[in-house]
């Protein structure tokens, strides 16, 4: 029987030591060769106990579990800290709030080894701590990071990606195209994302393949603080400002009208139809659409652009498909693809 490739599994934390401890619990108990793989826990300049907590589970299982510090704040600085850290020919993230199925790490290394396959993620299943308010709506699911395509592995296209909390990668993905882009991920008190789908796009451009792997299922804690009005309007307004990156990394000029485009229509769906699903979906999407413009503006002279090796400068199909997955036919409710 072939050995499974060796695996990296990495957490990056900060300030989570409530929780830290469970996960990395969770991790090694996959079940996956202990000999083929490594967990790598990233303190990110935690300020509480987060850094012992992390020793002592390294103390625990020597040789399995090594720890790192990366000075510099953010999540995109962690996870690419983690990358140059790897031993492993997989590289697969975790949240420290997110708790994998026994077959999750052997799911996500059968899904990469197909050929043309550069990343692979999974369901990402909600676990509140609490009961859901009374005007929480399901469209606000993928903003907590909820996902689950169904029973059946997909190949993905943008924008549909795996979920950051849930994915992994070949090691070749970062030596060939590069890490996480550190002006989008989570920063210091940020709600910014989609890092890893920025990557994944660069991958697919590049024509590499991005698979869903539904054996490869995670739960995802979800902490109370999120499931109340005023973090998903901070929440909608950090999607604005990552979308807005992605589409001028991508799409240049003509990418941020596309997606100022799609912002404007859901921004004025939401308006018109607030008798269905109340005036917090409106705040939410003007926030969105705040945030798209504030995005686009800062991108156009701090990020540069990406084309891939060998590109015709032609726009990448996909980032402008979005315009029409995303139009709308007033006054119906729009289609949300949240990321991250």
């Amino acid at each position: 029987m072939t050995e499974p490739p060796f695996a990296s599994v990495v957490v990056c934390t900060q300030n989570r030591s409530r929780l830290l401890a469970e996960a990395c619990a969770a991790a090694l108990a996959v079940d996956y060769p202990p000999e083929r793989w490594e967990l790598l826990i990233v303190d990110n300049r935690s300020t509480d106990d987060t850094l012992e907590v992390a020793r002592d589970v390294a103390a625990a299982h020597p040789g399995r579990v090594r720890v790192i510090e990366e000075p510099e704040i953010g999540l995109s600085a962690a996870r690419n800290r983690g990358v140059a850290e790897a031993r492993g020919e997989v590289i697969a993230f975790l949240d420290d709030d997110a708790f994998p199925a026994a077959g999750w790490l052997r799911a996500l290394a059968s899904a990469l080894a197909e050929p043309d396959v550069l990343a692979a993620g999974g369901p990402v299943d909600p676990e509140f701590e609490g009961e859901l308010p009374d005007w929480f709506r399901g469209r606000f699911l993928p903003y907590l990071t909820v996902w689950d395509l169904g029973p059946e592995p997909l190949t993905l296209t943008y924008s549909e990606y795996p979920r950051g909390a849930n994915v992994a990668f070949r090691r070749e993905a970062f030596e060939r195209f590069g890490g996480f882009s550190t002006h989008l991920g989570r920063r210091g008190d940020s709600l910014r994302s989609c890092e890893e789908i920025e990557l994944c796009l660069r991958l697919e451009r590049a024509g590499g393949a991005v698979r869903y792997e539904p054996e490869a299922r995670v739960r995802h804690r979800v902490a109370a603080g999120r499931v109340t009005e005023r973090w998903l309007i901070r929440r909608y307004g950090a999607q604005g400002r990552s979308e807005a990156i992605i589409h001028w990394r991508h799409g240049g000029v003509r990418g941020l009208l596309v997606g100022l485009r799609a912002a404007l229509a859901r921004a004025a769906a939401a308006i018109l139809t607030r008798h269905r699903g109340g005036a917090l979906v409106g705040r939410c999407q003007r926030a969105a659409l705040t945030g798209f413009v504030d995005g686009g503006l800062r991108a156009l002279v701090t990020v540069r652009r990406w084309r891939p090796p060998g590109d015709d400068a032609r726009p990448p199909r996909h980032l402008f498909a979005l315009d029409r997955r995303t139009r709308v036919r007033l006054p119906g409710r729009p289609v949300e693809r949240a990321r991250g």
